[in-house]
């Protein structure tokens, strides 16, 4: 159709209604007559499914639910209302995210961090995680307990496994301000946080979270940890070894992974050393707010997510908005793997020679006076 007939014909039609201009392009007028010109990808013959169907495939395989697909290609604006929002991405990858084997540890030399929340009706939750070299984070171990008070958590969280090791802990921001609880001291009231009295229990790693704690920026940003994972854990089974390799080998490997050996459709409150089954409840259970028929009339399409069931999503959450950065290997690990295949008296020298290097680069770097200081910086350079 003509442009100028499609203008023509928008102005007799109620208002919102689409007429076609070509494929993939419609015209529409608004509330007010004004004009509105909507392209689909369809519009553009190397993206049309009918000429060229492999794009599509491929762009999918990019998102992470087909909510989000829709709401962005489709230009679908309710899309993703009530949406569970990690739920597809798991079940459809569940064995590239969650490590189920009960042998498995984490390397001793990876960096130990944690997240909490605490809760007095709700539960109190501490997720603990480790980054390894490639900056992948493993949460691995998690304390999740609900209706008892700060001494009783205390001692339990004390026990955990690698408690030792955790180098910090982002806890809810609102258990610091001193204004909860009231203690006599020298006869006088002196007012105590939540953080306080942890800390006079024992568990002193905690450290007020300083990041964006929106739900929705969480969301966005573990969602894309897990981007671009390929096909289908389903779609692999039924290819061999060789070409489940091959087809692997296209796609990003997740940067996010999950421990669960015993997972569950219910909570299962205590301590978990090595499993974070409460973690991968609260994760499938979580939705996106619904709005009605009537609300999407007056108000944009809702992002918000469901505030429930997210305790132990909130200890994630601190982890992953901090942005930690990878564990860092030892001078000695460095050595070692520039050895490796080498006889025994170049391994030696060659050991020697990257050690030595790699503890001068962590030094305190002096200022070099002179010619000879100079020579020394350019050759250690």
């Amino acid at each position: 159709m003509e442009v100028k007939s499609a203008v023509e014909q928008t102005k007799t039609l109620p208002p919102q209604t689409p007429v076609d201009l070509v494929r993939g392009m419609t015209l529409r007028r608004n509330q007010g007559g004004i004009a509105i010109t909507r392209i689909h990808y369809s519009a553009n013959p190397e993206r049309d499914p009918e000429i060229n169907p492999k794009w599509k495939q491929e762009e999918r395989a990019t998102y992470s639910s087909q909510a989000a697909w829709d709401r962005e290609q489709e230009i679908v604006d309710e899309a993703g209302g009530g949406e569970l929002v990690f739920a597809d991405t798991l079940i459809n990858h569940w064995k590239k995210i969650v490590i189920t084997d009960p042998a498995w540890r984490p390397d001793s030399m990876w960096r130990c961090d944690a997240g909490f929340d605490h809760g007095k009706t709700n539960p109190t939750a501490l997720e603990r995680s480790y980054a390894d070299y490639e900056g992948v984070i493993y949460f691995c171990g998690e304390y999740y307990m609900p209706g008892k008070e700060i001494w009783e958590h205390a001692p339990e969280i004390l026990k955990m496994a690698d408690y030792d090791r955790i180098e910090t802990c982002d806890a809810d921001p609102s258990i610091f301000p001193e204004t909860n609880q009231q203690s006599q001291q020298n006869g006088k009231e002196k007012a105590k946080s939540n953080a306080d009295l942890y800390d006079e229990a024992g568990v002193k790693i905690l450290s007020p979270f300083a990041g964006d704690r929106s739900d929705v920026s969480f969301a966005a940003r573990l969602m894309l940890h897990w981007a671009n994972l390929g096909p289908a854990d389903s779609v692999l089974e039924r290819m061999t070894p060789e070409e489940r390799e091959e087809e692997l080998a296209k796609y990003r490997k997740p940067t996010v992974r999950i421990v669960c050996r015993n997972y569950s459709e219910k909570p299962q409150p205590g301590l978990h050393d090595w499993d974070c089954p409460n973690l991968m409840w609260e994760l499938m259970r979580t939705r996106r707010v619904k709005l009605s028929a009537q609300q999407l009339l007056t108000r944009n399409a809702a992002e918000a997510i469901v505030d429930k069931d997210n305790h132990a999503r909130d200890g994630m959450k601190y982890r992953i908005m901090s942005l930690p950065e990878p564990s860092k290997k030892s001078p000695q690990q460095k050595a070692k793997e520039a050895v490796q295949g080498l006889d025994a008296t170049s391994a030696m020298i060659r050991y020697h020679q990257v050690l030595e290097r790699e503890q001068q680069a962590l030094s305190p770097k002096s200022v070099a006076l002179g010619r000879r200081g100079l020579m020394n910086s350019r050759r250690l350079r």
